[in-house]
Parts: structure tokens; C-alpha cells; sequence
């Protein structure tokens, strides 16, 4: 069902994004192999949601561009963000939805951390509260793209 929906939503996110059906390299894994490219690439020594390794800078990307880079989600993570309702909280709020009201499965968190590191690899950061803001933005833009799509399955 994950794979289906990505395979579904990609057209629309690089549509959203005005990207011309780039390729995408995206490892769906566990906790320990996400720790391992963590500790390794970002000198961090624990798990984590999702990791981004562009391909390029955000200077040099354009409609065009035939490779963006590599995307890994931990799915076993991912099932504690949603157990754990912390993560739809956030998102909820951050696409203007009443929490309570928020459908949120595993198929909808992978779904925004697809879009959370497609902007990572197209040039938006969070490393201070103005660039963090503008991602937020298009993390918003970006889910009400696909959200349809969403309900749907």
C-alpha cells in the first residue's frame, strides 16, 4: 500500500514542484540501518525519521534536472510517529486541520516525509526560523497537491 501510494504521488509532487519526472533513489528501512547512515552521514548517533542526501545544489536545480538524490525512510520510526499521535499533532496544525479531525496512518506519514525530504533535496532547510517557516509553507502547499489522492485510498 506505501508503495502504490508513492508511486501515485511522486507525479504530483515533481508536477507541484515543476520538476519533469526526475529519478529518485528512496530506501524504505529500520531503525538500525537509519541509525548507521545517521551516525555516518550527519554525525548523529540515533535513529531518525527520514534522511535527504541531495545530488545537487539548490542553484542548479531546474525543471529539468534528471537526478534529484537519495531519500531513506524508517518505517519502523515512522510506525512510532504515528503511535505515538505527537507527529499528527504538529502536522495537523501546521496544514490547518483540526487535530481531532485528522485521519493520520502509516501511509500518510511516509506521504509527508516524502515531501519533507523532496524539499530537502530541492533546497529548503529549517536551520532558522525564516527558512524553516518558508518549508513549512510548502510542506502545506505540497500536501493539499496530493492530499485528494490521500483520502482516497
Amino acid at each position: 500500500m506505501i508503495r502504490q501510494m508513492i508511486q501515485q504521488n511522486l507525479a504530483a509532487l515533481y508536477h507541484a514542484l515543476e520538476l519533469r519526472d526526475p529519478e529518485l533513489s528512496l530506501v524504505l528501512t529500520d531503525d538500525s540501518h537509519i541509525h548507521a547512515l545517521n551516525r555516518e552521514w550527519m554525525g548523529e548517533d540515533c535513529p531518525t525519521d527520514v534522511l535527504s542526501f541531495p545530488l545537487h545544489e539548490p542553484d542548479e536545480i531546474d525543471a529539468d534536472i534528471m537526478a534529484l538524490g537519495d531519500v531513506v525512510i524508517s518505517l519502523e520510526y515512522a510506525e512510532r510517529l504515528v503511535d505515538s499521535q505527537d507527529h499528527q499533532r504538529r502536522v495537523a496544525e501546521e496544514l490547518g486541520a483540526d487535530p481531532a479531525h485528522f485521519a493520520w496512518s502509516l501511509t500518510h506519514e511516509v506521504a509527508f516525509l516524502l515531501i519533507h525530504s523532496l524539499l530537502h533535496l530541492v533546497g529548503y532547510d529549517h536551520d532558522d526560523a525564516q527558512y524553516e517557516a518558508e518549508m513549512k509553507r510548502e510542506e502545506r502547499r505540497l500536501w493539499e497537491s496530493i492530499a485528494p489522492a490521500l483520502a482516497a485510498s
